[in-house]
């Protein structure tokens, strides 16, 4: 029994989504039609492809198997067809994936639903945390559509722009002493600490972290927490001291009435922040929308004859 591309497409949708509505959903077909082109997808092959699981439709072996060679096929296919046709935010229903840390959905989600509401209300966006052992297979697939953050090893088929570069800062509860002087370097490793433990794979923070407890005496380590909004919780309460990127410092701060306090030199770096995918999905009409509208969110000092604005306008 033959098939075509159409059915490999589904084929990939299905194996994305793990689930028959959603694929469906994507594919702009009804789920009757996605469940007989996955009948002859299970016919051609042999082997039933997709089981029924309290989590969705888990592929079998089988179909992990083919994975590879189905995705080769169907990027190779997109060099020999037409032009996409051009994507309608406003008439779309589509749901993207975006790979960001606490750190970039805190600054980004509420901008960018704000921005949705009137450019594409019926687009709907699913954030997850980014693992970099699997953050290069996620945007090839296409389970993920973008990602945001810092990956310099992330090279291999990856297109990148940088957003911006950003150093750390202290943020203090207000009436602490710290903000009447700026301390020196003794007096500042000598206060009781919060650490935020950002040592997940490919969070930017990990090295500023793992410096900040290579130099912090370890009874001034008094907390560590797994997110910088509890930080900032702790900090607003006690006289402890956390460290935290700049521009996520500037949004807490104002948020919960904080002060921010330079830090004396301590070897922390900056981190360059930029913006991720894949090249199967450079031209792609959907992905281009997404990632002018993150440019025009995310791009530091974004404004007509900026380089984030120049960046927003290319493909």
């Amino acid at each position: 029994m033959e098939i075509s591309l159409s059915h490999l497409r589904a084929f990939e949708t299905l194996l994305r989504e793990t689930s028959l509505t959603r694929a469906a959903h994507q594919l702009d077909l009804s789920q009757p039609q996605l469940s007989k082109i996955l009948a002859r997808l299970r016919a051609h092959f042999g082997d039933p492809l997709f089981v029924r699981t309290g989590r969705g439709m888990a592929p079998t072996a089988r179909a992990l198997e083919i994975a590879g060679a189905v995705r080769t096929i169907l990027a190779a296919s997109a060099t020999l067809t037409p032009t996409p046709p051009a994507f309608a935010p406003a008439q779309s229903e589509r749901s993207f994936t975006l790979l960001i840390t606490d750190v970039g959905a805190q600054r980004l989600a509420p901008h960018l639903m704000h921005r949705l509401d009137t450019e594409a209300p019926g687009v709907t966006i699913r954030i997850v945390p980014p693992d970099a052992r699997h953050l290069h297979s996620m945007l090839e697939s296409g389970e993920a559509d973008i990602a945001v953050g810092a990956f310099p090893d992330l090279v291999q088929d990856i297109r990148r722009r940088r957003l911006f570069e950003e150093g750390y800062v202290a943020i203090v509860r207000r009436g602490h002493p710290f903000t009447a002087a700026r301390p020196d370097r003794d007096t500042f490793l000598d206060a009781a600490h919060v650490l935020v433990q950002a040592r997940q794979a490919g969070h930017a923070h990990a090295n500023a972290e793992a410096r900040l407890a290579e130099i912090v005496p370890r009874s001034r380590l008094r907390l560590s927490v797994p997110s910088f909004a509890t930080a900032a919780m702790v900090v607003r309460r006690t006289d402890m001291v956390a460290v935290l990127p700049a521009n996520l410092a500037k949004y807490l701060a104002d948020a919960l009435d904080l002060a921010i306090v330079e830090t004396p030199p301590l070897g922390l770096g900056s981190v360059e922040i930029s913006l991720l995918w894949h090249e199967r999905f450079h031209r792609d009409p959907a992905n281009r929308w997404l990632r002018r509208t993150l440019l025009a969110i995310l791009g530091r000092g974004y404004r007509p004859g900026t380089e984030a604005a120049r960046a927003a306008q290319e493909p």
